[in-house]
């Protein structure tokens, strides 16, 4: 498969890593992105909606503050994003 675009082969590069169940989950979130976020006729709280559905529903037992914790812990430099893989 020829790609277009760097970005479309680091999707691909990162796609390939996940596990194949979660690859199927992957695949709808792009759809809704394309379709609903990115098309013509956006609509904020039907494509909000979509994406939910996709996502399913958050369930964590620890603090807000806790959770943001752990996500400033477990961000990375956007220079290490940027590194080729």
């Amino acid at each position: 498969m020829k790609t277009k675009t760097i970005f479309e082969e680091q999707v691909i590069t990162e796609m390939q890593k996940i596990p194949v169940p979660m690859q199927k989950k992957l695949v709808r979130v792009v759809r809704v992105f394309r379709e609903e976020m990115a098309g013509s006729s956006y609509d904020e709280k039907k494509a909000t909606g979509r994406f939910l559905e996709v996502c399913g529903s958050w369930e964590d037992k620890r603090s807000v503050n806790e959770q943001i914790d752990d996500i400033y812990k477990s961000r990375k430099s956007r220079i290490d994003l940027e590194k080729p893989v």
